[in-house]
């Protein structure tokens, strides 16, 4: 599902429009921002389509655009929602890296959280980022998630196995 619009200081969490698109294939050709994320390659524009009206009609994930100063700066979700035991699975990418360590990973994932608690009927929110990603771990800390696990050497596509 699509969600609603929330407003921050920094950034405006909106539904994604099949005009993202584009913009959002361009992020997933950059390198940098795909270092972090478990994509081979990046999607075509049919398929980033796709893919949004898939989410559009998912019962068990709510999809956003993250907009700020009028346009696409990146995406966030909360996906494989188990609505009977009161979970699911976050995920958010600031594609504009020009707009990277300037708060809005942090300010987004706050309000995603206070909308999946107080809106969803939701307890529990699970994230992850990989060894490395300094920026993920901070915006997380700042969202108030807190580390209770890890996974050792899970990721086998970068030159070295990383955590």
């Amino acid at each position: 599902m699509l969600g609603p619009v929330i407003e921050g200081k920094l950034a405006m969490l909106r539904p994604p429009r099949p005009d993202d698109a584009p913009v959002m294939i361009g992020w997933f050709e950059d390198m940098e921002v795909t270092r972090f994320m478990a994509l081979h390659h990046p999607p075509s524009l049919e398929m980033e389509k796709e893919w949004l009206e898939r989410m559009a009609r998912s019962p068990d994930d709510v999809v956003w655009a993250i907009e700020h100063q009028g346009r696409p700066v990146g995406a966030s979700a909360i996906h494989a929602i188990n609505w009977k035991y009161g979970y699911g699975t976050t995920g958010t990418t600031i594609g504009d890296r020009s707009l990277w360590g300037k708060g809005i990973g942090g300010e987004t994932m706050q309000l995603r959280t206070r909308y999946a608690f107080t809106q969803l009927p939701l307890r529990k929110l699970k994230s992850g980022y990989y060894d490395g990603n300094s920026a993920s771990a901070k915006a997380q800390a700042a969202a108030g998630y807190r580390e209770v696990g890890r996974w050792s050497k899970d990721l086998n596509f970068l030159p070295r196995r990383i955590s």
